[in-house]
Order: structure tokens, then C-alpha cells, then sequence
């Protein structure tokens, strides 16, 4: 039977799992509606509730959301005007939130203005008000395959908030000189109100960086401008020993009922960098503004690998003939080196995702303690408020510097406690954008039952080895020991399974073909049974020569 006091955006059907308070007298209450395992639509629902993320906004903070206007006359009193500078926005084309917008201005002398501008969430979300507690509760949106579950409500993250085509929006701009080499000369923060002229696109910019299709005459030419200037930023920021590690986004195509018609590889786009390379550049600044100010920010630290790990990582090196670390003492330089390294795709795939797995987890902090994959001090996160409660926090900071109020005091011991919780919310929201786009590659192998697939080793334990796909994109496990009817072994570096009796050896980033035989959407489970074709004794997939 429906409850009608329910406000979900689906409507739950008979069969569908639900969780609802039983009292020992009167009604049940309808709390949440979880779906049926073979409904699609509901993926999203039953993610969202496994990790217990925050669906619904309550009365209150709609309230306020909806209370906020389009900026007048009297919100831009004391703002920087900033409506006649060619501004635009770079984004994914299925964006709906967008946080920051670019321009740039030729300056006397060789230099030019880029002024970074990111929507003035602290202007609405004032701290302590219904918003700012339920954004704090969140601590970060989350992207899954049908939809976001939004830090801040819809009112506000995809309207006024958001840096829209041809509409006045407030923002904090960081004001940067730079020369033709990417060298910083000053820099400084405003209070300021921009009006976007074009909403682009990463594959539209690439397309126009390419020559395929130009960008109209005056962004086009602001484009390649920034595109100069980012190449140069990211030169300086290597040279002093940042890590450009790859990693590969999946994102799941979906049709209106949440059936996933496909799983598709993001690819990695120039486009991407030249936004990355500004708003590493706006966060740098304003962390060495809070350090020299000593403002209670929350840092973003990555803390360098423990030598165990680089250690670790260089024996799997080994053990798999690729190229090795060197100047195991010097981790920067160890691990750009063996980046840099010229390899053919999957070896290339293989060494990023292994160094990736040797270094810690980032986190927010409230005291700076260092980026390591940066190479940088005084960093931190500004340039995502609409979706990141840390920089929404460094952004009161940044207003109080603007508007030159006296720095609001703060208590580290509740500063180190929002750290932790936004570094927790954090990992949930990663993580539940993970299995979401999981179980959406499960149905889609549920469609192929007993279709042979090829894909790559991707991991090993004692019972078998999980297996990458090709297309989709998906893992699943092949317990070898129970095919072969053999005992494996698992060697000391962790990248080789040895069969006792048949000698045959499974090695990470080997290719295989197998055959999709059980799906369990529900128990995020696939298993996978190995044909004929896969690596046998004394056969060597991983000579050096064989990788270039």
C-alpha cells in the first residue's frame, strides 16, 4: 500500500523493499523506499541508502534556498563589476553545477591578467543557518549514474549558485599576473559579479584546441591564450616534482527507465588540464595568503608514501620486467621518473595503477602538513563550494580577508573535527560512486550470460585473479584453483599465481579471455570462467622489450 505522505521522486510499487518506523500502536511511516532488485531505477536509491547518504533536504532548508533571489543592484554594492570581461565556463557536458569560470586579459609588458572566478556560495550559506548545518551533515556532493545527490539544495546548486550562461552571478575571483613562462607575479581576491559569456564544453574546447572546429573569434582566442599559460603552469609545476598520474573515469550511459545501454572511458583531454592548472593555481594562492595570515583554513594534505610501500612497488617492478624505481630515497623523484617512463597502453595503465596504490589518501586537515603528489606547501581546497563543504569553509575565510573584517577566531579542536568529518564524507561519496557505477556494469553483464569477453588480470588473491573487461568495464573473478583443478600459490610480490601441479601462472596485467558465467547484481558479485587461451608455463607476457 502507498504511502502518501511520501516525497521520493519515484513512487514505490508492490514487491519494492522499503524501510519504515513500526510503532507499537497507529500507522507505520514510509522512511525510505529502496526498489526491487530488478527495477534499474532504484540502483541510485539503494547506493545512496547503503552508504546512508542524505537524500531528502529537510523543510527548513528548502525554506531558505527558496527564500534567495537573482542577485539585485543591492547585492553588488561593494563588488567588483566584473559583466564586461569575456568570461566563460569549461565543463562536462552533462554538468549541471558549475563552480568556476575563467578569463584572461593582455596586460602591458608580456603578462596577462587571469582571473579565476568561483561562485560565492558564502554569500547564501551563512554559517550556522539550516543550509549551512545540512551542507556540513553532507560534506560533499555525490555523482551517481542517474542523478547527484547535491551538497546543496537544487536552488541554489544548479541556479544561483551556478555560474550560468548570460545570468549576473556573485563570486570570489582570484585576480593572477602571470608571464609567458607561467611565473606567478601577484595575485589578489575579490568580491566580485560576473556574467558568463559562453558555456563550453571540454570536447567543444578540445575539438577548437585541435583546429576541428573553431570556438567563435574572441573565445576562441581566449581559449588558446589559457591553453599557453596552462601548459606553462603545468611545466613549472613538474619541474619541481608534481606527479602526473592517469587514471582512467568511467561513467554509465543510462536509458530513462536506468537500464545502462553502455559503460564508457572519459577520455583524458588537454581541455582537462588547462582548467586543472587555474584552479590548482587559485588554491595555491589562497593557501599561502592563510599562511601568512595563519587563518583557520582546512588544509588539503597528501602525506609522502611510507618507504615500505615504495619498497613494495618496486619489487612487483621487478617481478613484472618493467622499468624500476630509482632514488628509492628520493620519492618525488622516483616516481617521475618511472611515470615518464615511454610505455606501450596497458604497461603504461598497469605502472599508473600500481604507483597509485603505493601512495597515501589525501585528506583535509587543520594544520598543513604538505602535497606530496603536488610537491607543493599551503594548499587547499577553494574552487568547488557548490560541492565541497572545505571550500566553502575557505571561502568565509577569503570574505572576511576582502571585505578586510577582523579574522573571525576559531577553535583548532573544532577545526581538526570538521577535517575528519569532511575527509569521511568524502570517502563515501567516492565510494558510492564507485559501486553505483558498478552495479550499472553488473546489469549490463547480466545481458551477455555466457559470451566470451576479453579483458586484463587486474588483481590476485590465494583463490584466483579478478579480471578488468574490456567492454564493459567491469571486474569479475575467476577462481582458478576450482577450473584447473590445481592449487595456486600466490608469490611474495603479490603479482603472480604459480599452479603446484600444472605450473601455470596467472600475472597482473596479463591478457586473458574468458567467459561471463554468473551475475549476482544484488551481491555485487561476477564470475567469469577462463578459456583455453590463457598464459602457461614458461610463457612470459611481460618481458621489458615486449612493453615499449
Amino acid at each position: 500500500m502507498r504511502d502518501l505522505s511520501w516525497r521520493g521522486h519515484l513512487a514505490p510499487e508492490d514487491g519494492d523493499w522499503v524501510i519504515a518506523e513500526v510503532p507499537w500502536v497507529g500507522p507505520a511511516r514510509l522512511v525510505e523506499v529502496l526498489g526491487a532488485e530488478d527495477r534499474p531505477a532504484w540502483d541510485d536509491a539503494t547506493v545512496a541508502s547503503q552508504f546512508r547518504l542524505r537524500t531528502h533536504f529537510p523543510p527548513e532548508v528548502e525554506a531558505e534556498a527558496a527564500a534567495f533571489h537573482e542577485p539585485h543592484a543591492r547585492d553588488l554594492h561593494s563588488r567588483e563589476d566584473r559583466r564586461d570581461d569575456l568570461v566563460v565556463t569549461i565543463d562536462p557536458e552533462d554538468a549541471r553545477d558549475h563552480d568556476d569560470a575563467l578569463s584572461v586579459r593582455v596586460l602591458p609588458g608580456g603578462r596577462f591578467e587571469v582571473a579565476i572566478h568561483i561562485a560565492d556560495v558564502s554569500a547564501y550559506v551563512r554559517p550556522g543557518s539550516a543550509l549551512d548545518l545540512e551542507a556540513r551533515l553532507r560534506g560533499s556532493s555525490c555523482y551517481l549514474p542517474a542523478g547527484v545527490v547535491p551538497m546543496l539544495p537544487e536552488r541554489l546548486s544548479s541556479d544561483l549558485c551556478s555560474l550560468r550562461e548570460d545570468r549576473d552571478r556573485l563570486t570570489l575571483s582570484v585576480l593572477t599576473v602571470l608571464d609567458a613562462k607561467g611565473v606567478l607575479h601577484e595575485y589578489r581576491f575579490a568580491a566580485s559579479v560576473i556574467r558568463s559569456r559562453a558555456r563550453l564544453t571540454y570536447e567543444q574546447v578540445q575539438r577548437s584546441l585541435n583546429g576541428d572546429e573553431p570556438l567563435p573569434a574572441p573565445v576562441r582566442g581566449a581559449v588558446q591564450e589559457l591553453m599557453r599559460l596552462a601548459r606553462a603552469l603545468r611545466a613549472r609545476r613538474v619541474a619541481v616534482g608534481a606527479l602526473q598520474l592517469e587514471s582512467t573515469e568511467v561513467r554509465a550511459v543510462l536509458d530513462p527507465s536506468g537500464e545502462p545501454l553502455a559503460l564508457v572511458r572519459r577520455p583524458h583531454l588537454e581541455s582537462h588540464e588547462l582548467v586543472e592548472e587555474f584552479m590548482l593555481l587559485a588554491n595555491r594562492c589562497v593557501g599561502e595568503a592563510a599562511s601568512v595570515r595563519g587563518s583557520g583554513v582546512l588544509w588539503r594534505v597528501h602525506e609522502p608514501p611510507l618507504g615500505r610501500k615504495l619498497a613494495e612497488l618496486d619489487e612487483m617492478l621487478r617481478v613484472l620486467g618493467l622499468p624500476r624505481l630509482g632514488h628509492l630515497g628520493e620519492p618525488h623523484r622516483a616516481l617521475q621518473g618511472l611515470l615518464a617512463t615511454p610505455l606501450d597502453p596497458p604497461a603504461r595503465r598497469l605502472v599508473h595503477r600500481l604507483a597509485l596504490r603505493s601512495l597515501t589518501r589525501a585528506r583535509y586537515l587543520e594544520r598543513d602538513l604538505g602535497h606530496f603528489g603536488l610537491a607543493t606547501r599551503e594548499y587547499l581546497h577553494f574552487t568547488s563550494p557548490i560541492r565541497r563543504y572545505p571550500d566553502l569553509h575557505n571561502h568565509r575565510r577569503v570574505r572576511e580577508w576582502v571585505s578586510k573584517a577582523r579574522d573571525q577566531a576559531w577553535d583548532p579542536h573544532e577545526n581538526a573535527r570538521l577535517a575528519a568529518e569532511c575527509s569521511a564524507r568524502e570517502q563515501d561519496a567516492a565510494e558510492a560512486e564507485r559501486e553505483a557505477t558498478k552495479v550499472k556494469g553488473l546489469r549490463l553483464l547480466a545481458t551477455r550470460l555466457g559470451e566470451r569477453a576479453s579483458g586484463t588480470i587486474s588483481g590476485l588473491v590465494p583463490r584466483g585473479f579478478f579480471v578488468e573487461l574490456e567492454d564493459p568495464p567491469v571486474d569479475g573473478f575467476v577462481a582458478v584453483g576450482d577450473q584447473l583443478d590445481d592449487r595456486f600459490d600466490l608469490d611474495a610480490a603479490g603479482v603472480r599465481l604459480v599452479g603446484r601441479r600444472s605450473r601455470r601462472r596467472f600475472t597482473l596485467g596479463d591478457p586473458v579471455v574468458v567467459t561471463i558465467a554468473r551475475v549476482d547484481v544484488h551481491a555485487r558479485e561476477s564470475d567469469l570462467v577462463l578459456e583455453d587461451g590463457g598464459p602457461r608455463k614458461g610463457r612470459r607476457t611481460h618481458r621489458r622489450q615486449g612493453w615499449r
